[in-house]
């Protein structure tokens, strides 16, 4: 008697699971029928768009696809080695300080052009950079000058960020790194830095 008690068990496990399958594909044929496919398109809008996302890709995918944020080490820019066919040396680049004025005139790097941040994707400032050589773009710390970077990247610029910005140039700058209201020196090249408005 348990014997046939559990074939039949087993035989209602077997229905009721033939049961929930079948209605499981019917429910799905039901529900196929139902939708409305839409078309898929692999292709961006032409025009500026197309440029931009173009230079977005390089952008995002340098760096074996971990990033183009391209940042140099100021020892690097001044160190007297000039491989010729790379932008090493600070006079290979269009120098490009986005920070605050009162900023710049306090200190910057001799050559650097100030242009805040909050300015760069004007048209009139995009004219004033160049296609054909490297912009090193230099901040505070090199936060701001990393979204700078994207932005002309992705605008077809070969954009260059310094490492720490001028934190990393100078002396020696009181910053907050892990705080919002402690500051602690953070020990930079000592390089020669040009005060005033004037590069």
């Amino acid at each position: 008697m348990a014997e046939l008690n559990a074939k039949i068990r087993s035989i209602k496990c077997a229905v009721i699971g033939l049961f929930i399958v079948s209605s499981m594909i019917t429910m799905s044929a039901c529900v196929a029928e139902k939708r409305v496919e839409k078309p898929v398109s692999a292709q961006i809008p032409t025009g500026d768009f197309t440029l931009i996302a173009h230079y977005a890709d390089v952008f995002l995918s340098a760096n074996n696809g971990t990033g183009g944020h391209r940042t140099i080490f100021a020892q690097t820019l001044i160190d007297g080695v000039d491989e010729p066919n790379k932008a090493d040396e600070i006079n290979d680049y269009y120098i490009l300080d986005i920070r605050k004025p009162d900023d710049y005139a306090a200190g910057h790097v001799a050559g650097a052009v100030n242009v805040q941040l909050g300015d760069l994707a004007k048209r009139d400032v995009l004219a004033t950079l160049p296609t054909d050589k490297p912009i090193l773009i230099i901040c505070s710390t090199g936060h701001t000058a990393s979204i700078a970077n994207a932005i002309l990247s992705c605008l077809g610029y070969d954009a260059w960020t310094l490492r720490f910005g001028m934190a990393s140039w100078g002396a020696s700058t009181p910053t907050a790194v892990w705080s919002s209201t402690v500051k602690q020196d953070i020990k930079g090249g000592n390089y020669a830095v040009v005060t005033g408005t004037q590069p």
